[in-house]
């Protein structure tokens, strides 16, 4: 098994609060565009928002609409993932 430094570990802990940020958001007001998502989390956050999102549609905690509007809503999985305390 291999162990993460430092840095990876700030690097995970981060993407994860990431993660739990996105989903707090997305149960507030889902749903919302996944460019409007992009634009508000490189600014609060000045983050790289689109790894992220992949990984929550991985996941299955956000769902993404066809077409060009590209629609982001939570899940039910997303909600249980935001009321587990361990996240």
């Amino acid at each position: 098994m291999a162990h993460f430094g430092p840095q990876q570990e700030m690097e995970y802990q981060r993407r994860r609060d990431l993660q739990r940020a996105v989903l707090e958001h997305l149960n507030q007001s889902s749903p919302k565009k996944w460019d409007f998502l992009c634009v508000h989390f490189a600014i609060e956050r000045n983050a790289n928002i689109q790894p992220v999102l992949h990984a929550l549609k991985e996941a299955g905690n956000i769902i993404v609409g066809k077409g060009k509007d590209q629609m982001v809503s939570i899940t039910d999985s997303g909600r249980t993932r935001l009321e587990e305390t361990t996240y």
